[in-house]
């Protein structure tokens, strides 16, 4: 059998939980699905990017639809550094990548080696947690309350995995409206966890796809935008940012930032992945920035998407029994739920079907052996408001009928 030649890598390999998951509920006639992390097809800027991108090929084919650099293109390296603007860097701190997962990957092939420890948040993205146990990583969650990380219990789960003569390589954090919870860490949080992080010569991976998608007039610095221009630190932090959220996931853009020296090998590894990125695309997502349409684009998303986190959170609180809680993020895409300790969400995930709802349960956002099944996440950005209505409606009739 060809199984029999797969490597140990392969064997142990884990495919996405929330992408099987969902497709379980394909062809389920009239059920609605806060499940998936899409962001509303309604949001696309479909008219100025087919302008741009015809605009491109005509004008730059020559140059987009050959081989590109590794690292990224230079023209949108140098606008996303104009739109960034942070202090003292340039093209040699950025890596573009064909998606944020990329990134991720890159940096944990750079800096892991097997048995390796990440630390994250309790509970975090799936997507990365598999990508650090794909490169042989023992990945250990710390909980969260509602300003951040434990700080706590970091430094709890720190000294153990020490005395266990653990090397940790990193911390990864979400920390602006987190998949899965909406959870935004606080700015004296953020402040704590880099001096901690320092302090313990721990570096920090910043996953930052949702921090633009902010429905609130409170603006928070990045991990990363703290670090370099309060602690002079240009080593601690970098951060990955993406496009998906905001102009389309399948256009799969994305980038790091960070120190010149980590961002040379993870195109290292981009080199033998992917070549480069999609250049075209590339050059694209530059001319929709240069041109000044990124700015009052974000505006209209945010203006667009919190009427459907309104309208969830309202129907939570109409439909959900006192014995459930929930986030109440102002931004983002995710709201997390908590369930008495007895309701497996697993279990409901199966019941829920024939309610015709489906979600994704909380254990998959925590790794293998430290999972809490008393938790779900819901999407808001996907379904209309007649959806989140009946839906949320759905679900709370369901919960109401198995735990009385």
């Amino acid at each position: 059998m060809i199984t029999n030649y797969f490597s140990e890598t392969t064997k142990t390999m884990k495919s996405s939980l929330i992408r099987e998951l969902v497709a379980t509920t394909k062809n389920v006639p009239d059920l609605i699905s806060f499940a998936g992390g899409f962001p509303s097809p309604a949001t696309f800027p479909t008219e100025i990017l087919s302008k741009l991108f015809q605009e491109v090929v005509f004008q730059q084919g020559r140059d987009v639809l050959q081989y590109g650099n590794s690292e990224g293109d230079d023209q949108l390296k140098e606008e996303i550094l104009k739109w960034e603007n942070y202090p003292n860097l340039n093209r040699n701190n950025l890596i573009i990548t064909v998606g944020a997962t990329n990134a991720i990957y890159y940096m944990s092939r750079t800096l892991l080696n097997v048995g390796d420890v990440v630390l994250c948040e309790a509970p975090s993205f799936l997507g990365s947690i598999v990508a650090f146990e794909a490169v042989g990583a023992e990945v250990h969650c710390v909980s969260m309350d509602n300003e951040g990380i434990d700080l706590n219990r970091l430094a709890e789960k720190v000294k153990r995995l020490r005395d266990a003569d653990k090397k940790i390589k990193f911390l990864y954090t979400i920390p602006d409206f987190q998949n899965p919870t909406g959870i935004t860490m606080s700015y004296k949080r953020r402040y704590e966890l880099l001096k901690y992080c320092e302090a313990e010569d721990i570096l920090i991976m910043e996953d930052n796809p949702y921090s633009r998608l902010n429905f609130s007039e409170e603006e928070l610095p990045t991990l990363l935008r703290i670090a370099q221009t309060e602690l002079n630190n240009p080593y601690l932090v970098t951060e990955i940012v993406s496009f998906s959220k905001i102009l389309g996931p399948g256009m799969r853009v994305a980038y790091a930032i960070g120190a010149p020296e980590l961002i040379n090998k993870m195109v290292s590894w981009q080199q033998k992945v992917t070549i480069s990125p999609d250049c075209t695309t590339e050059r694209v997502v530059a001319k929709f920035l240069s041109e000044g349409y990124m700015e009052p684009h974000i505006k209209n998303l945010c203006k667009f998407y919190k009427p459907y986190l309104d309208k969830m959170l309202a129907c939570l609180s109409a439909e959900m029994p006192v014995y459930v809680q929930w986030t109440k993020p102002k931004g983002g895409i995710f709201i997390w739920l908590w369930l008495p300790e007895d309701i497996n969400a697993d279990t409901l995930f199966y019941k829920a079907k024939d309610h015709l709802v489906t979600f994704i349960p909380g254990s998959k956002f925590y790794p293998e052996g430290q999972e809490r099944f008393n938790c779900m996440r819901l999407n808001y950005t996907y379904s209309t408001m007649e959806q989140i209505e009946t839906g949320i409606k759905r679900l709370g009739e369901l919960i109401k009928s198995i735990y009385v």
